[in-house]
């Protein structure tokens, strides 16, 4: 049960937050239609608190927390004995009242201490905000629905219980809207949204969603303003101030037709008010107006506290016989639990804050956002309280909170088909492999969780399985791999701080990479000039793919690169040649292991490795090659869909003693060590894997073509051939006849010096 907690935490977590809205709507339908003051939804929350502090203790072992943990339990108790000796309030009301404000310090706390085991993605927080508008858009549709306030006021709030706490939720959750607008960019989508969104903060009545609203448009406004008037991109400024304007006459037209101005005019013609200018001129009408009569209510609890006995006020009054709260967090939590409690609860919450923000990092977009939603949870806990002390509206705020802090480790994506047999694959392993854990975390997501290099990933490595379902029927398969990939982007959406396509072929890889982070590279392991002749289907491949929404674009050599770049020229800034890895002390290692099989010493030994497909790789020209050349024997390793055909043409040749198909083999470097030359017989390839663990193994190549990256030009350590059969049997005979001797190079050298430049890459610094 641990292990799975373990692996699935912020699955869990996630789920609970987009669980939220339905929770609350039970809540609402509790209290307000079957007047149960104890609800499911306090239940479910109560649950889910245990069971984070069961996580943190037992499952992580953050035995520091027990410090927090004894002292709330230690207040807890004396907070309750102060309920029985002082107070005729029922305890259970005082107990549920005491867990809705020790819940949000509590949780921060402890999921400060797993903030590395999880990551919250922002659509998940952009999924709980439409529910929640949905749920109240509907209502509104059918004109059914609890009203937002008693008397006088209009608004409706769907079937919710506090519009203080839904209004909390959408205001510190719109900058969350911005983030996913802009790197969405699905107007469709947005509009829609956008469209629920405003019909449900003009309609609820209440004032703090639509100023957050115009809030953070303004300062988005700013930041591209000071953005591109830095970058002398004055095209953007003068579109985005165009755009202010056309939603400022908006905002002019529609606003006297909603129940927000309704209730703004009610509000002044109640307070005998003709200019809202007199609001600040005196105390009375900025209580009455911005503080909703909240001055008075803390006047009053105000007089109980100073009544109260000293242990009282150490220890709070609690809900003081049920007198009106405050609805500001800072003093109800003061005045209800006493200076022991109000000091408590607020050195755990600033500690943490001071934390997660004493970490200077970049001002992205983002982190804007995120921080203007920060700056929200403060304000409004002030001005319209429901924050620290509403469970509901304190877990997405701490979901929030925790999104500010400062990895101790970057979070890595490859995604790619399986970890069978082949090059792509065993580059994929080595690359992982290699990078240090120390610095970042990987994951690698697999459409299929299959192969034999599976076990060669070293652990600590996550690896996920995403199936592509390839049902016949249509609407099945679209349905299914939807609904995949939605889920996906739920729990994941930009959630990485690097990305990669590691299978080029991969139409679900490429989504996969593109949507779990806006650092996102795509690999290319062939040049796909050779494969695709026809212009038309060369762009179709790469524009299927998204391949322009990607930051970088990384190739396996020159060759590849140049191929791609003669066709997307606008895209050569986003082209890097970076060469696969290898594991060079390992395949020595390995080679040394004892085969059974003994090659024929009077015979020159020719080695394949790879995939078995004569489209791609040609392997019929090797047949020809031992058919025509007595003195060569050759030994193929490795599966494909092939290999039928190879064996019936190998039968048919009546080659079976000088030719053996070995099928897929973990460790092909003992076959590799005993061979002479290692053959590639393909009209094209990107730059093979086998090429380095030949040159590692110090063994000689023969290929029909030739490559090169920014450090390794094969032509210093291979014999090039023709593709042509005739003239592949005489270039052949030539080499045998005079063995070249190879060049030394230091594999282990460049791969380092490559492996700095990838994690430049990683880190978003190229």
């Amino acid at each position: 049960m641990n292990s799975l907690i373990k692996k699935n935490l912020n699955i869990i977590i996630s789920i609970f937050i987009i669980l939220q809205p339905i929770f609350d709507l039970i809540t609402g339908l509790c209290l307000q239609t079957w007047n149960i003051n104890f609800t499911f939804g306090m239940i479910v929350k109560m649950l889910f608190f245990l069971f984070i502090i069961y996580t943190s203790l037992f499952i992580y072992k953050k035995k520091k927390l027990l410090i927090p943990y004894v002292i709330f339990f230690i207040y807890s108790i004396l907070f309750i004995v102060g309920t029985l000796v002082y107070r005729d309030n029922s305890i259970l009301n005082e107990i549920q009242y005491l867990f809705k404000i020790i819940y949000f310090p509590i949780l921060l706390v402890s999921l400060y201490s797993l903030r590395d085991k999880i990551k919250i993605s922002k659509m998940t927080l952009y999924t709980t905000l439409f529910i929640y508008l949905l749920l109240i858009f509907v209502p509104i549709l059918f004109g059914i629905g609890y009203k937002s306030y008693e008397i006088t006021k209009v608004g409706t709030l769907g079937f919710f219980n506090s519009a203080n706490e839904i209004s909390g939720i959408i205001s510190i959750l719109t900058p969350i809207i911005f983030i996913i607008f802009v790197s969405e960019k699905n107007i469709i989508k947005s509009l829609i949204f956008t469209i629920i969104y405003l019909i449900v903060i003009l309609t609820i009545g209440t004032k703090t969603p639509f100023l957050a609203l115009i809030i953070t448009v303004f300062l988005t406004l700013i930041y591209i303003w000071i953005k591109n008037i830095k970058n002398k991109n004055y095209k953007i400024v003068f579109y985005s101030f165009i755009c202010l304007l056309i939603y400022i006459i908006t905002f002019i037209l529609i606003i006297s037709h909603t129940n927000f101005y309704k209730n703004i005019k009610t509000h002044l013609d109640y307070l005998k008010i003709d200019n809202v200018n007199e609001v600040f001129e005196n105390k009375k009408m900025i209580n009455q107006f911005i503080f909703s009569r909240r001055l008075t209510f803390l006047q009053n609890k105000s007089k109980i506290y100073k009544n109260s006995s000293i242990y009282e006020k150490l220890f709070g009054i609690g809900l003081a016989n049920n007198t009106k709260l405050i609805e500001i967090d800072y003093f109800d939590i003061f005045y209800s639990f006493g200076i022991v409690g109000f000091i408590t609860i607020f050195l755990t919450i600033m500690f943490i804050f001071y934390k997660i923000l004493k970490n200077k990092q970049k001002i992205t977009y983002e982190r804007y956002m995120l921080l203007l939603s920060f700056t929200y949870i403060i304000i409004l806990s002030f001005f319209t309280g429901h924050i620290l002390t509403s469970p509901s509206v304190s877990l997405i705020s701490i979901a929030i909170i925790i999104s500010l802090n400062k990895k101790s480790k970057l979070d890595l994506l490859f995604a790619a088909v399986s970890l069978d047999i082949g090059g792509i694959e065993k580059a994929l392993v080595n690359l992982v492999n290699r990078i240090n854990q120390k610095k970042y975390n990987i994951t690698i997501v697999l459409e299929e969780k299959k192969g034999i290099f599976l076990n060669k990933v070293k652990d600590g490595i996550i690896i996920k399985e995403i199936k592509v379902n390839n049902s016949s029927n249509i609407l099945k398969r679209k349905v299914i791999n939807f609904m995949t990939k939605y889920i996906y982007k739920v729990f994941n959406y930009k959630n990485f701080d690097f990305s990669c396509c590691y299978a080029t072929y991969s139409y679900s890889s490429s989504k996969i990479a593109l949507m779990s982070s806006d650092n996102s590279s795509f690999y290319v392991h062939n040049d796909y000039r050779r494969i695709y002749k026809n212009i038309k289907d060369f762009k179709n491949f790469f524009e299927t793919r998204n391949i322009s929404k990607f930051n970088n674009i990384i190739f396996v050599s020159n060759e590849n690169k140049n191929g791609f770049v003669e066709i997307y020229k606008n895209l050569k800034n986003k082209c890097i040649v970076l060469n696969n890895f290898i594991n060079t002390e390992e395949i020595i290692n390995q080679s040394n292991e004892q085969v059974k099989i003994k090659r024929n010493n009077n015979k020159t030994l020719i080695l394949y490795v790879g995939r078995l497909d004569e489209h791609a790789k040609k392997i019929s020209k090797q047949i020809n090659l031992v058919e025509n050349l007595d003195n060569v024997e050759l030994w193929i390793i490795g599966s494909g869909p092939d290999k039928k055909l190879y064996e019936k043409e190998i039968k048919e040749k009546k080659l079976e003693k000088r030719i053996i198909l070995f099928g897929k083999k973990d460790n092909p470097f003992p076959y590799i060590k005993k061979a002479d030359y290692i053959i590639f017989t393909s009209d094209y390839e990107g730059f093979p894997v086998t090429y380095l663990e030949a040159l590692t193994l110090n063994k000689n190549i023969i290929t029909t073509f030739p490559t090169s990256d920014d450090e390794i030009d094969i032509r210093k350590y291979a014999d090039i051939i023709s593709t042509d059969e005739k003239k592949m049997v005489h270039d052949v005979k030539k080499i045998i006849s005079n063995k070249r001797k190879n060049n030394k190079i230091e594999i282990e050298n460049i791969q380092i010096n490559r492996m700095k430049n990838l994690e430049k890459i990683f880190n978003g610094e190229n």
